[in-house]
């Protein structure tokens, strides 16, 4: 078989043994064609001819070529177990000290972060101002789209029908993909219908909350929790301010402060 029609022999032997392509590619043909002469050899592998001559004197000098003497010169190729496993045996002893010497230099390191992590303190987390009703709601929006497990909401009798204005068709997604919705409302007559509809997709339980809020707590991971201004529906009021946060501790916090029933 032509070698050059299965470079993957010749490519990994140089790769991984030490050698040339040119090496790699005379060894390979040699170990093919058997005894050879260098012209033939050319042939066989694709190395120019006036290479190969310096490519087979290398490879006597690694023990992988003898070379018969006479007239023409031929070439045989030494047994690729003896010298290859002998490379082979190195090169695991020097990755084995490699190894070891890596992993010494990776403990250090970390406790090295270590150190340096006790030193810091407590890692700062971030607290999100969102002001303005459109940017809370579009905010709320963005936390419910990707939900993928559970969503507690506490807000007002306004609130309620705020949320549902921004957020029915994605409450009905979440209902669909079977994500836990609890909602905690102030009940009243401005919102018995949007409570009536939305008792089809998740639980709805009174609260007697009577703060104009809304806040919404998704995963057990982030929470928005919001002011709103009273006696007003619009979707515009720029009076609105909340906060988002992703902090454990917060929402450990918020966690505990939910109702249960």
């Amino acid at each position: 078989m032509d070698p050059r029609s299965t470079p993957q022999m010749w490519q990994k032997l140089s790769d991984s043994a030490g050698l040339s392509e040119y090496e790699a590619k005379v060894y390979v043909s040699l170990v093919r064609a058997g005894s050879s002469k260098a012209g033939k050899l050319s042939m066989l592998c694709g190395v120019p001819r006036n290479k190969v001559y310096g490519v087979l004197e290398n490879l006597k000098e690694k023990g992988l070529v003898i070379e018969i003497p006479g007239e023409p010169r031929k070439f045989v190729p030494t047994p690729p177990s003896g010298t290859f496993e002998d490379y082979i045996q190195v090169q695991a002893r020097t990755y084995e000290r490699k190894a070891r010497d890596l992993y010494t230099v990776i403990s250090s390191l970390k406790r090295a972060y270590e150190e340096m992590r006790s030193k810091m303190g407590p890692e700062k987390d971030e607290v999100w101002i969102v002001q303005g009703r459109r940017r809370i709601l579009d905010k709320v929006c963005e936390m419910l789209s990707q939900v993928k497990d559970s969503v507690n909401v506490v807000t007002s009798e306004n609130g309620l029908i705020l949320l549902y204005k921004a957020a029915h068709k994605l409450l009905d997604k979440l209902k669909e993909s079977s994500v836990k919705i609890q909602i905690a409302v102030q009940m009243g007559a401005n919102n018995r219908n949007a409570v009536r509809e939305l008792r089809h997709v998740c639980e709805v339980r009174a609260t007697s909350l009577h703060v104009p809020i809304l806040l919404v707590y998704a995963d057990h991971r982030e929470f928005l929790l919001a002011k709103l201004i009273p006696d007003d529906l619009s979707d515009s009021s720029d009076e609105d301010m909340g906060v988002f946060s992703n902090n454990p501790i917060l929402c450990g916090l918020i966690s505990e402060l939910l109702p249960h029933g």
